[in-house]
């Protein structure tokens, strides 16, 4: 289908092609052909690690795990409606979407009623244990039989008799992160975990543990009208992408926001990704450059500062150096 549509936009002949039967050996000799030029690379960290240790120029993206913060400034309707819209959008299965909600003690009352009133099931802790051993595998992977699967397949898979038909998504409270926690990883199905915390600090602490636990670089998402605490949140999150009061799925891929449109998120270094971008055309070719000479040597010369400019030694001290520190600081906290 790719292939037909590329053709009739002026695409050569032959020039997409597939693996027919997809084996993990089959991938490993295509990163380690001489024939490849580059890999673009979407998956686990196995999968991006297997790119850069090729011996091919790579560009990885891993994987996602974006918590949502509703804070007191939001419009928690609003808010609530936004992550349901983004956890239904093709059932869950773009990485950018939400993975949790997360609220302060105070605000839980609230937006668990919002959610039930927009859809949302809550789970009880005996539902909420069954419906845990059906979102990883025993190698502790996501079991692909919930992807992109519907609230209604899912709560059938996992016995929960009591869901309605009419639910939406299905929620469970966490309060741990790891891999004992399955609710704390990234599950791309119309399933949310439901952290509260009991202030704010609480609340982000909680984020930046998510994140580096897994969706390093990814996306986080922040439902509030206070812009310090936009800055201060979006200072100390490890995500490549911070999305604010936008549809967590939609807003990371473009389609809400004014990012690249893409559907391949960069995670930055700190995800282990050589690109922090929405990985788009200009990514992946090269430019081959022509470049005529302006200046000579002299000229150089000419322009450079002389030793009477603002970097000498004597132009400074340590007390000043001390002041700069200190007020880089203050504003970083």
């Amino acid at each position: 289908m790719i292939s037909e549509a590329a053709e009739k936009a002026g695409m050569p002949k032959g020039a997409i092609g597939i693996i027919t039967v997809p084996t993990m050996q089959a991938t490993e000799e295509l990163m380690k052909s001489h024939y490849t030029r580059l890999i673009l690379a979407t998956g686990g960290p196995a999968m991006v690690k297997s790119a850069y240790s090729s011996g091919t120029p790579a560009i990885g993206v891993g994987a996602g795990n974006g918590p949502a913060y509703i804070d007191k400034s939001a419009d928690i309707h609003l808010a609530v409606k936004r992550i349901l819209d983004s956890k239904t959008f093709d059932n869950g299965t773009i990485c950018a979407s939400e993975q949790s909600i997360i609220v302060e003690k105070c605000m839980e009352e609230k937006v668990t009623a919002e959610l039930k009133a927009q859809g949302a099931y809550m789970l009880n802790a005996e539902e909420s244990d069954k419906l845990a051993h059906f979102i990883l595998r025993p190698n502790g992977s996501m079991n692909p039989a919930i992807v992109g699967k519907s609230v209604e397949h899912i709560a059938k898979l996992a016995g929960l008799t009591n869901v309605p038909a009419s639910s939406r998504v299905l929620v469970a409270r966490e309060c741990k992160v790891g891999h004992a926690a399955p609710y704390s990883r990234e599950k791309l199905a119309p399933i949310l975990a439901f952290y509260v915390e009991d202030s704010v600090e609480a609340v982000l602490e909680k984020c930046i543990e998510i994140l580096h636990f897994e969706g390093s670089g990814h996306t986080f998402c922040m439902h509030a009208n206070d812009e310090e605490l936009v800055k201060r949140f979006s200072i100390r999150v490890p995500a490549s992408r911070i999305l604010i009061n936008t549809p967590g799925a939609l807003g990371g891929i473009g389609a809400t926001t004014n990012l690249f449109p893409a559907l391949t998120l960069g995670c930055g270094a700190v995800g282990g990704s050589s690109s922090s971008n929405n990985i788009g055309p200009l990514d992946v070719i090269n430019i081959k450059r022509v470049a005529y000479g302006t200046k000579e040597l002299e000229e150089i010369r000419q322009e450079a500062p002389s030793g009477s400019g603002c970097c000498n030694k004597g132009d400074y001290s340590e007390a000043m150096v001390d002041a700069i520190v200190k007020k880089i600081m203050q504003e970083l906290i």
